[in-house]
């Protein structure tokens, strides 16, 4: 929480510093906290030069974010909406980017601030189109040192969201066993919520896409670790797997 702190308010002070006429010549590089701060509203369009600078902890490989992906840095972590069938190998998991967010958007969805392009509908939110990713988005190395957050279900807050965090000694609960990650309607395989439970009776839903390769393995019976992006919608946190191959039993 301190490193957090720490970071949004060297974050401050470096946008203050652009502002009185140092900006620096490749923008303003800012906190991915302080950022998202800047949406008060339903949305917000960025217009100053801002950069961010983070490591992409979740993306389209095993079809668990099928249209963005995640960056996080010190202070936190942001979706990004892109459009791009090859979104796992323009921004594999784990490399360093910067990402430049003039012309972008913020957006409140569901609880939690997303960035992506801005819209012509009604929705706040675009897709950034695959042809204009290397105008905002670009990578710039490998992280071989990040590792998750661990914590706890009864610890998480509103700075975990769209973070990636671990939480060990987890399982199923009982009346879940048994079952695969997702049902079945109708024969079409739907968005599931499952329910999983830690070692002090903590409850904490896991939500799985029909996109997942997964959707149809069964949720394993025993203690597990799991990896995930902290999510946020009706007034309660839930986590979406980032990487199900890194699962641990």
């Amino acid at each position: 929480m301190i490193s957090r702190v720490l970071a949004i308010v060297i974050s401050i002070l470096l946008t203050i510093s652009c502002h009185k006429g140092e900006r620096m010549s490749r923008g303003c590089v800012i906190s991915i906290a302080h950022l998202k701060s800047l949406c008060r509203g339903d949305h917000y369009p960025i217009v100053d030069d801002y950069r961010l600078r983070g490591v992409v902890v979740a993306n389209s490989w095993l079809g668990e974010f099928p249209a963005s992906v995640v960056v996080v840095d010190e202070s936190g972590g942001v979706e990004i909406s892109i459009e791009s069938p090859n979104l796992d190998k323009e921004l594999p998991i784990y490399s360093e980017v910067e990402i430049l967010c003039s012309g972008l958007m913020l957006a409140r969805i569901g609880g939690k601030v997303a960035l992506g392009a801005r819209s012509d509908d009604d929705f706040p939110l675009a897709n950034i189109d695959e042809e204009l990713l290397s105008r905002y988005i670009r990578r710039t190395g490998v992280s071989r040192e990040f590792t998750p957050v661990t914590k706890r279900f009864d610890e998480l807050g509103n700075d975990d969201i769209s973070s990636l965090c671990r939480f060990d000694g987890v399982r199923i609960c009982d009346e879940e066993r048994g079952l695969k990650w997702c049902d079945t309607l109708d024969g079409e395989v739907v968005t599931t919520y499952r329910t999983l439970v830690d070692a002090d009776g903590n409850h904490l839903e896991v939500c799985t896409l029909p996109t997942c390769r997964y959707a149809l393995e069964d949720i394993p019976r025993n203690e597990i670790s799991v990896i995930g992006v902290i999510d946020y919608s009706d007034n309660r946190y839930f986590i979406r797997i980032a990487n199900k191959s890194i699962l641990t039993q």
